[in-house]
């Protein structure tokens, strides 16, 4: 009787699983690529291959460049 409560359970957690699978296939994957790539480089490459790898998989967000002669900042109840 307590195998027929815990079936859905077992259902979600089984579906669960194969949700994740390509995701878990894909991390595997470039983990693989990258151990080989850094295993078969030279000594001298390395920095070159991180720097690959994160222009690869790293974040794409820009950050804007800082503005070298800022507005001054201005009281707002100066202006009241």
């Amino acid at each position: 009787m307590s195998t027929d409560l815990a079936a859905p359970t077992l259902v979600n957690v089984w579906a669960m699983f194969w949700v994740q699978l390509p995701v878990l296939g894909l991390v595997i994957a470039v983990i693989i690529v990258a151990t080989t790539a850094l295993r078969r480089a030279r000594p001298e490459d390395i920095p070159k291959v991180f720097e690959a790898f994160a222009a690869a998989f790293g974040r794409r967000a820009e950050i804007p460049p800082a503005d070298p002669h800022p507005a001054p900042m201005t009281d707002p109840q100066e202006h009241s």
